[in-house]
């Protein structure tokens, strides 16, 4: 059975953040949009972590459409993550994204993240393909829940992060962008991975690391991440002069997010089998410190 849905155009286990999940999904009518919007910039807090800060440096309305649309895409993956019967997760996945057509269309639906996409829509009309490409990512994570290797990690990271960058700037963005962003993803995962393992999901590629969740190896667990640290490194190194063709707060964020993300590498290449336990952060004052440097960071 096909499973993919139309295009827009054309038809015109739990998370960790269940709680949120729940609340951003509830069927209660609520078309307030301050409320709505505050959901949506704790969901964003929780996704980003150590990342959240850089969404200071945005423009207030280019801040409200990131937590806007992050909160939409991590439901959709939420609903990929959920452990039971495969079409069961593909129809979630499929029915959130009909209710955002009908919304797009006019539709009101007194849902925190609906109301909110409906709002930015009114501002700016999002990218219908961009939005479909989106779904199209967490049908495969759906049908798919771990890449084969560590090549097949990346694409598949690097291509959820062009569709999400398309859908916030309107058009896609460098290829050196968008294999920046796509490192961070996977650099997200890597920090999860204690969470992750203890949950019988696993983010590493089967061929770093098969399945063996009655006796997951610690010391095993951090050589396969600290390989792939040793991959994500130079991709990230590269970004910088693509960053340049990125709008200015964009700009200054995703600076932001270069610093954090070198700084994060080091810190998991430095440490031990404890990873899984004590996954590797940034303090406040680094945080502070980080922020003040993407402000007047000149990229060349």
């Amino acid at each position: 059975m096909d499973v993919e849905r139309p295009n827009l155009r054309e038809r015109q286990e739990r998370s960790p953040h269940s709680r949120l999940d729940q609340e951003i999904r509830r069927p209660d009518e609520d078309f307030d949009e301050e409320r709505a919007l505050e959901l949506c910039a704790e969901v964003t807090r929780n996704l980003l972590g150590d990342f959240a800060p850089a969404l200071v440096l945005l423009p207030i309305y280019d801040r409200q459409r990131v937590q806007t649309l992050l909160a939409y895409t991590f439901t959709l993956f939420d609903f990929a993550r959920q452990r039971g019967v495969e079409g069961e997760r593909l129809a979630q996945i499929n029915r959130w994204q009909f209710t955002l057509e009908s919304v797009l269309g006019g539709q009101p639906v007194g849902q925190p993240v609906f109301v909110r996409m409906a709002r930015e829509q009114r501002r700016r009309a999002w990218s219908v393909e961009a939005l479909d490409e989106i779904a199209a990512c967490a049908r495969r994570r759906a049908t798919r829940p771990r890449s084969a290797t560590p090549e097949e990690a990346d694409s598949e990271a690097e291509r959820l992060a062009r569709a999400v960058a398309t859908a916030l700037l309107g058009k896609s963005p460098p290829d050196e962008v968008n294999a920046f962003a796509g490192a961070l993803v996977r650099l997200r995962s890597l920090q999860s991975l204690g969470s992750e393992i203890q949950g019988k999901r696993n983010p590493l590629a089967v061929s770093e690391m098969p399945d063996d969740w009655t006796d997951p190896n610690p010391q095993r667990l951090f050589e396969a991440a600290q390989r792939e640290c040793l991959r994500l490194r130079p991709r990230l190194l590269r970004s910088p002069r693509g960053l340049l063709d990125l709008p200015a707060g964009y700009r200054r964020a995703a600076v932001f997010c270069l610093l954090a993300s070198l700084r994060l590498l080091t810190q998991i290449e430095d440490g031990d089998a404890g990873l899984l336990e004590t996954p590797p952060q940034l303090g406040v004052m680094s945080r502070f410190g980080l922020l003040a440097r993407a402000r007047w960071f000149r990229v060349s």
